[in-house]
């Protein structure tokens, strides 16, 4: 029943609390939002931007981030006082990219109010792997954003230390598919090696969101006390083109339910900048389009405790696996 509830909340999702309006302005603020030049993350730069911060798109095609910088900066009249949003070159699913994006954006800047990690893959067909050889939604959706994080996270805490407590904050975008098909404690360790992949991409997709939740938790348990919050979410269902790769019975299904990318970004932005939001909700779980998850599931609360907490630990043991994986790539190009 719980599962069937929380289906339910997340297809018929109450109107939302926190919208343009109720942001103030950003002006001294940075931000980076991972996909930022398309879907909800697009949607997530333009209200940022028209809220006067300075807002990093980053993301894989330098024509098409230029593109959509052009196209916002002409829909905005200058006079509004708007900030600025810049560009970063990466790909998530490369991780020899990461260090020169966080080098360029480090050279640019010296504070990071907001790390959006909201850039993804979704139901990409199974035996599709990473430049690295990892399980391509794993090593897009949780090692690319893992490797962001730690060479963005000195900026972090540089600037919690002159920020409100609360103000610095790492968002990690996760998918309500977790509570539906992702495996028992939310993924399994022995998977993930080479030649172990699942054939089932959606059951991949599960695991890569449900290893969002684990690093956001686990992120909050080395930040915390710094005065950072990092926390997890479901955008919702939106028009997105990763549905274009379903099965056409499921898309005729899912249409109704389906909704503009924007709602996905009222979800970001309640855990991003809300002042409901606190140090305190740090490894918790948000729903459309912004409130937190009533009845999440037990098995992965237990994979967010440790054993000494009485859970599995698998939160941990999943950090340790993509700091391993990540390792040589740490420090270069700084």
């Amino acid at each position: 029943m719980a599962m069937i509830g929380s289906i339910l909340t997340q297809a018929f999702p109450p109107s939302p609390q926190f919208t343009e309006k109720d942001i103030p302005s950003q002006a001294g603020k940075v931000f980076i939002v991972t996909g930022g030049n398309s879907g909800i993350g697009l949607e997530v730069v333009k209200i940022l931007y028209s809220k006067g911060g300075t807002v990093y798109m980053a993301g894989r095609n330098a024509e098409k981030i230029n593109t959509a910088i052009k196209a916002l900066k002409s829909a905005h009249d200058p006079t509004a006082n708007p900030g600025r949003i810049k560009s970063l070159i990466l790909d998530l699913g490369d991780l020899s990219t990461i260090p020169a994006c966080a080098a360029d954006f480090l050279a640019q800047e010296s504070r990071l109010d907001i790390l959006f990690n909201n850039g993804g893959i979704a139901q990409v067909p199974a035996g599709s792997v990473s430049a690295q050889g990892h399980e391509a939604h794993v090593g897009t959706n949780c090692l690319g954003p893992f490797l962001l994080t730690q060479l963005l996270l000195p900026v972090l805490l540089r600037t919690a230390k002159s920020a409100p407590k609360a103000g610095v904050r790492v968002v990690w975008v996760s998918s309500g598919i977790i509570d539906i098909k992702a495996p028992v404690g939310g993924l399994i360790l022995d998977e993930l090696a080479p030649g172990h992949h699942s054939h089932d991409k959606a059951h991949n997709y599960s695991v890569s969101k449900a290893g969002d939740w684990l690093l956001a938790s686990e992120l909050d348990q080395r930040v915390r006390k710094h005065g950072i919050v990092s926390v997890a979410l479901s955008p919702g269902q939106l028009k997105a083109p990763g549905f274009d790769r379903l099965p056409w019975y499921q898309r005729w299904l899912m249409k109704p339910l389906l909704h503009d990318p924007i709602m996905g970004a009222y979800t970001e932005l309640w855990a991003a900048l809300s002042l409901d939001v606190t140090c305190a909700d740090g490894g918790r779980y948000a729903l459309p389009w912004g409130r937190w998850h009533p009845s999440p599931r037990k098995d992965i609360l237990e994979s967010l405790r440790a054993k000494a907490e009485g859970g599995t630990g698998l939160a941990a043991e999943f950090w340790h696996w993509c700091e391993e994986q990540s390792k040589d790539y740490v420090g270069v190009g700084s």
